[in-house]
């Protein structure tokens, strides 16, 4: 029985394992809810914000196609350890790392996170954009941003999160029936099982919209859980 009970823990220490140090943010859309579990990608975000690096954004990019995420002409979320902390990360399709050469959609986003947070976006100086700050509550950024077939993407990112933090997005397809932007566009991106993986997907509404929060939730509760096995195996020794 001892070696049926070590088993058991064993087991269970592994499969929880790859998670135990991941920060883990919960989305909610208007059908469906689950979990992506965050990692790092080293590099990302040494400047100062609002600067997200042309060369970042290919980073991004680079490791995902590596991980067999193709990110060409889709609106991919991931949470993301960086310099600046937790990071919930959008890229709004493929960046290079050539810059923007011509463009044909555009998609538009509101989003809105607490204030203390900090907010990343590549192009900064050249995209469309307005960030509200009031003195306190929560911040608003409003922008449109760049949808290029040929090597030309965008990207943008809220900073520094911490448990309890919640964020709100509302994407606009302002492509209009050019059909730039995919009918099925988004992907969620989370760290499962060692690797970087799609964890759901979907696409506009038929109103063009797609609306969604997102909140930092505390990691599995590792610790408690081996303490009650250890405990049952006390309990049963005797």
């Amino acid at each position: 029985m001892r070696t049926l009970h070590f088993t058991t823990w064993t087991l269970t220490i592994g499969l929880l394992a790859p998670h135990v140090n991941a920060d883990v943010i919960r989305v909610s859309t208007s059908n469906d809810s689950f979990m992506l579990y965050s990692h790092s990608i080293a590099g990302l975000f040494d400047s100062v914000s609002p600067s997200f690096s042309t060369s970042n954004l290919a980073l991004i990019h680079a490791t995902l196609n590596n991980w067999g995420i193709d990110t060409d002409g889709k609106i991919t979320i991931l949470p993301v350890e960086t310099n600046a902390g937790l990071s919930f990360i959008t890229l709004i399709d493929e960046e290079l790392g050539i810059g923007d050469n011509g463009f044909d959609g555009i998609l538009g986003l509101t989003s809105t996170a607490p204030n203390n947070l900090s907010m990343f976006m590549n192009d900064s100086a050249l995209d469309n954009w307005t960030l509200i700050q009031p003195p306190f509550g929560s911040q608003t950024l409003g922008a449109t941003f760049i949808w290029g077939s040929l090597g030309s993407g965008d990207g943008f990112a809220w900073a520094d999160l911490s448990i309890g933090d919640a964020l709100s997005y509302n994407f606009n397809n302002l492509d209009g029936d050019g059909g730039a932007i995919g009918a099925e566009a988004f992907q969620f991106v989370g760290w499962n099982n060692g690797a970087w993986n799609v964890i759901a997907s979907n696409g506009f509404k038929t109103d063009g919209t797609r609306v969604f929060t997102a909140t930092v939730i505390p990691a599995p509760p590792v610790a408690l859980l081996l303490a009650a096995l250890s405990l049952n195996c006390r309990r049963r020794r005797r």
